[in-house]
């Protein structure tokens, strides 16, 4: 399948790709919402948004800050074990997952349940 018709399927994701191409990433770890932030104030991350019945919504790295601030961290599921999404404003949860490849700058992926 041409990775630019794929959309999101089902959760959690298994493999990431991006407009034309598959990504050769590997999910390290689950991480809660305070690990995420500790990252954050380390380094800028490449974003990656996954909602079921979507593409993967792709967050560039400058935005990366700013997109947090205003969208994503009052949403992050502060313990991804045990997600109850109605205790989170707008009725939706992310789940944080650290994906690494081979270039330096890491992709969080968001997966969005609802």
């Amino acid at each position: 399948m041409n990775p630019s018709l794929k959309i999101v399927t089902e959760m959690p994701v298994q493999q990431l790709w991006h407009k034309t191409q598959m990504i050769g990433a590997k999910r390290e770890r689950y991480l809660t919402k305070n690990e995420l932030a500790e990252i954050l104030q380390k380094y800028p991350v490449e974003f990656v948004i996954a909602n079921v019945g979507d593409k993967l919504d792709w967050i560039p790295i400058g935005r990366c800050f700013e997109v947090w601030k205003s969208n994503i961290r009052d949403q992050v599921a502060y313990n991804p074990n045990s997600i109850e999404v109605e205790s989170y404003p707008y009725a939706f949860v992310y789940v944080a997952s650290e994906w690494t490849r081979q270039t330096q700058t890491p992709i969080m992926l968001l997966e969005k349940y609802h």
